[in-house]
């Protein structure tokens, strides 16, 4: 008989304490304003406003969502009076969002229609 967890242990990619945590990293990429400021900011560092220019989105909620993106350590913060610049604090995320392009990229399954059954 297999031992599972002995199992588990060795092929489970997550580690199990690690699992709350990426969560909550997945739970603020899903968002469609913080995930278009998290592929911004892949550029590079950038001003709120530029965020603002390049998101199209009203500075109010690029800042709420700077700040949500800040406080799961995806992005930090760097003040120069009057501005404040923003970066990717875990550049994995990079490797995460290249992963993320590619899954469900391939052709559509086909389905039968009707006169096909």
């Amino acid at each position: 008989m297999v031992n599972a967890k002995r199992t588990m242990r060795k092929t489970a990619p997550l580690p199990d304490g690690e699992i709350e945590r990426l969560a909550e990293v997945l739970k603020a990429l899903a968002n469609p304003a913080r995930l278009r400021l998290v592929n911004i900011l892949t550029c590079g560092e950038w001003s709120v406003s530029e965020l603002c220019e390049l998101s199209g989105l009203k500075q109010s909620l690029v800042s709420q969502q700077l700040r949500n993106l800040r406080l799961n350590n995806i992005v930090k913060r760097r003040k120069e009076v009057p501005n404040t610049y923003y970066s990717l604090n875990e550049k994995n995320v990079v490797f995460m969002l290249n992963c993320l392009s590619r899954c469900g990229s391939g052709k559509p399954k086909h389905t039968r229609s009707r006169n096909e059954r």
